[in-house]
Order: C-alpha cells, then sequence, then structure tokens
C-alpha cells in the first residue's frame, strides 16, 4: 500500500540515472525527530526522481541519536555533519536553522509541528543561494523584517496533516498494529519531554502521574494506554517508570512515527501541544491535563479550543466515558483550520519549490500525501524484569 520507501544512500551510485547536466544532489537536514518527519516527507519527494542523489545528516546536538535511529529506520545511512558542511550540494532541505557555518547552496527552510513553526534563518553571512522560508498557514507568515530581506516567504501547507488525512482510512490497520483487540479502547496519552532547557514537568492528575491513574483505574481487558514522547530533544526524566510498563503501558519511542497512533486512538489525552493539536484531526475525543499557561509560555502552551479538560477530582473512566458521548468534532474545527492554510498541497507546494531552485523540470506525475507507516511498540512482558 506504499508504506515504505527505501531509497536513501550515502554514497555515489555508479548506475544513476540522467544526462550530467541533471544530476542533481539535496542534502537533507534532520535535528531532531519531533522536525524529522515533515523533513522525511519532503525527501521521499526527492528519493523518487532517478535525476536527484538524497544525503542525510544529523547536526551535532542533544537528540542526535534519536535522529540517527530515525534515519535508519527509513533506510537512510546519515552522512556526517562535518563533511556535510562543506559539501557541494545543489539544494538543502531543512526544519530549522543551520548551526554554525552550513552548506552554501538554496536552502527550503520547513515549518515544524503543529505552532512550533520553524526558526527564522536570519544571517547567512558566508553562504550562497537563495533562502525559502515554507510555512503551514498564511498566519505563520513573517514579518519583511523579521525574515529578512534575503528570504523567500512561501505557503506550503503542513505534511503531518495531510499524511493523518490519507491516514485515516487505515484506523483498523494500525489498531491490529498496536495490537489493540476490537473489543478493547486505546487511550493515547503524551508524555512530557524537556525542550532546549532541558527542563520538564511530569503531568499529574490527582494522586500519581496522570500515567499511573489511567492504568490503575481503567480495566486492562478494556483498555489499552500507549505512552507517547511529546516533542522535545529527549525525552523527560520524568518519564513512564519500569513500574508504570509493567503494569502494561505501550510506549513509542521518541524515533518513531507517532502519527499513526493518533489515527489508531479512542482518545487523546495530553498539555496543549502537537500530540493534542494534531489530535483534532482525527475526529477522537481529546481531553486537555494541566492548568492555564503561564506569562510569556510559548504558542505551544495555548489551550486549544473545545476540547475536554481532564479533572484530577473525577474518576478517569467517567470523564472518558462523558467525553466519548458528548464529543463532536465540530467542537475543534477552528484547531484544525488553524494548522494549514493549504490543506492537502504540502506535496505539490513543496515539490514546485524544490524544482525550480532545482532549475529542473518536475516530474509529469501529481504527487500525494501516504499513509503513514505502521506503528510499533515497546512493551515489558511480565516474566521479564525491566532495570528500574
Amino acid at each position: 500500500m506504499g508504506f515504505e520507501w527505501r531509497r536513501a544512500l550515502s554514497r555515489f551510485d555508479p548506475g544513476w540515472w540522467g544526462g550530467l547536466g541533471d544530476r542533481r544532489t539535496v542534502l537533507v537536514v534532520v535535528d531532531s525527530p519531533d522536525l524529522g518527519q515533515p523533513v522525511l516527507d519532503t525527501a521521499r519527494l526527492a528519493g523518487v526522481d532517478p535525476r536527484l542523489r538524497v544525503l542525510f545528516t544529523a547536526p551535532p546536538g542533544p537528540s542526535e541519536a534519536a535522529v540517527g535511529a530515525l534515519l535508519r529506520d527509513a533506510g537512510a545511512v546519515p552522512l556526517p555533519w562535518r563533511e556535510a558542511r562543506f559539501g557541494d550540494f545543489a539544494l538543502v532541505v531543512a526544519a530549522s536553522s543551520l548551526p554554525g557555518q552550513g552548506p552554501s547552496a538554496p536552502t527550503i527552510m520547513l515549518p515544524g509541528t503543529g505552532t512550533e513553526r520553524a526558526s527564522h534563518p536570519g544571517s547567512r553571512k558566508g553562504r550562497g543561494g537563495p533562502v525559502v522560508l515554507a510555512c503551514a498557514h498564511e498566519m505563520d507568515r513573517p514579518m519583511p523584517t523579521e525574515a529578512g530581506t534575503a528570504t523567500e516567504v512561501v505557503t506550503v501547507g503542513d505534511s503531518i496533516h495531510d499524511r493523518i488525512v490519507a491516514s485515516l482510512p487505515f484506523r483498523d490497520f494500525y489498531r491490529r498494529a498496536l495490537g489493540v483487540g476490537r473489543h478493547r479502547k486505546l487511550v493515547v496519552v503524551a508524555l512530557p519531554a524537556a525542550g532546549a532547557s532541558g527542563r520538564c514537568q511530569v503531568a499529574r492528575g490527582g494522586s500519581g502521574t496522570l500515567v499511573h491513574r489511567l492504568l490503575t483505574e481503567l480495566a486492562a481487558e478494556d483498555f489499552q494506554v500507549l505512552g507517547l514522547h511529546g516533542p522535545g530533544p529527549y525525552p523527560c526524566a520524568g518519564g513512564p517508570s519500569a513500574t508504570e510498563l509493567r503494569n502494561g503501558l505501550g510506549l513509542l519511542p521518541p524515533d518513531a512515527d507517532w502519527r499513526a497512533a493518533l489515527v489508531a486512538a479512542d482518545w487523546i489525552i495530553g498539555p496543549p501541544g502537537p500530540v493534542t493539536r494534531y489530535g483534532t484531526i482525527t475526529g477522537v475525543p481529546v481531553m486537555i491535563t494541566g492548568g492555564p499557561p503561564r506569562a510569556g509560555a510559548p504558542p505551544s502552551a495555548v489551550p486549544i479550543p473545545g476540547g475536554v479538560r481532564l479533572v484530577a477530582h473525577r474518576p478517569v473512566l467517567e470523564q472518558l466515558t462523558e467525553a466519548a458521548a458528548r464529543w463532536r468534532p465540530e467542537r475543534v474545527r477552528a484547531v484544525v483550520r488553524r494548522i494549514t492554510s493549504e490543506p492537502g498541497r504540502f506535496d505539490r507546494a513543496v515539490r514546485r519549490t524544490m524544482y525550480r531552485l532545482l532549475r529542473l523540470p518536475q516530474p509529469a506525475t501529481i504527487p500525494v500525501a501516504e499513509p503513514v507507516s505502521p506503528p510499533f511498540r515497546i512493551e515489558c512482558p511480565a516474566d521479564r524484569p525491566i532495570d528500574a
């Protein structure tokens, strides 16, 4: 069904097609797993053209190991950053500002997840080629003084939105991949993660963590609880414990594709952020945890209009049942519309921009968003110990 693509090499291929004047090399920069999905979606568009060679690299940083696992799962061999920064490329695709002195080539800066949009590229001293800042929504377009006079701004849409929509017909397929039985319900909960500051907070709901409440108050024969790491360079130290894994918590690693888990869910629970924001696309109840955002909080902490708040003083099962009975997707339609102003057009818009910078004619095909890869999980069998 087109779930996998495996054309991503790190060395030259003597069987490379095309004339000498048509060959181009595209460098894809992935600096964190949560920003890596849109970049990999763009690399998929370039990887099907035999005139283009797609190379991947991971800049040094706290998430370098997780990015390496993400690229290996995609069938790519990362190019060391010390080699990539001085390489000769026709195009660079990234989702954030390149660290230090990056490659001298035209650059496309893609939008991040939700309202965590790509940072402005800023100064390009010592680098050649134009900079194109891609936005997911018209309202995300920066002012000319913010983007810089040498930066072009285009609205391309949101690949995460488009691929979730393309995956909705395969909900039962993803549920089987996650081991959700026909008579069980799947509760997806966003786990805390540390941001650039390295600080994080554990979501609490009553006595103990929210995950502990879900595992103790929901019957295992009727409910399956799956944890997704929130966006950040590395998981929070206050995340799931070995005891929670023994008690039945399923866990998607940070480098896994979390979009299929949202499609498979019956409830999506977590603080305001990408998991709950993109969860509004699926049509299932979205339940918000945590208190109101503090002054000066990032855009990701803004409450989701229409979301149901999960409170600590009421039983979890009672709240889940009530949310399922009263939920209407129309409640969060404004949130979905704010994600992208170009729904379903990401592939075409990005490919058009990419080939314009490459100075090549586009392939005679119409690109469409594909369903995401089936998810995988980490479990703890009852007879296998886990080191705390």
